[in-house]
């Protein structure tokens, strides 16, 4: 290499040097005048952070707890039951809706027709009007396909077969519900049971 290729090079790479130093006293001065703010937002993150990991272990421990309330329950334990009742979960609803249906308790059924749980208080309500055979609750498309079969049978106990047909064809023809209404119709009706 030539001496002039040689002072070229110490000037590029004295160039590079210097944008370089630019670029740091930049950033610097950049860092001094939003440190403090930039130190609050990374605390601030990492508090968010450990508080979430600290409630979702919360959270999941009570759910634990409570499983384990429930579960108690069910075998006979009666300090559970009142621990499941005083903590007003859901699973204090379901324990009362199962016992209700193993006793065919109307009242505790007709109760739990207002559970903060939308699947208990409409599986309540399906199970008070089937024991009180209340055919226009069942035979509402607020019972839904099971509310038909259940109203169909009711029917066809009473004698009804015309009534039981009519409520059974509301089952919609690709519902998995509509092959044990055919069957129903076939064994109790006299309808030709045809399977597709």
């Amino acid at each position: 290499m030539s001496l002039k290729q040689n002072v070229d090079y110490i000037k590029t790479e004295i160039n590079n040097d210097e944008k370089m130093l630019e670029g740091l006293i930049r950033f610097e001065g950049w860092f001094k005048r939003y440190k403090i703010p930039l130190l609050v937002a990374f605390v601030l993150a990492v508090i968010l952070a450990v508080g979430y990991e600290i409630n979702n272990l919360y959270v999941q421990n009570q759910q634990d707890k409570l499983a384990l309330l429930y579960d108690k329950a069910l075998s006979g334990d009666e300090e559970a039951l009142k621990s499941l009742e005083k903590s007003q979960s859901r699973l204090y609803d379901l324990y009362r809706f199962s016992k209700a249906i193993q006793a065919g308790d109307k009242e505790t059924l007709k109760l739990l027709q207002s559970s903060q749980d939308e699947m208990i208080a409409k599986l309540a309500k399906y199970q008070y009007a089937s024991l009180t055979q209340d055919l226009a609750t069942l035979d509402s498309s607020l019972s839904g396909e099971l509310g038909y079969l259940q109203a169909a049978f009711l029917e066809i106990q009473k004698g009804n077969t015309k009534e039981a047909k009519n409520i059974l064809s509301k089952i919609q023809i690709n519902s998995p519900t509509k092959e044990i209404a055919e069957m129903l119709e076939h064994l109790n009706l006299g309808v030709p049971y045809e399977k597709e």
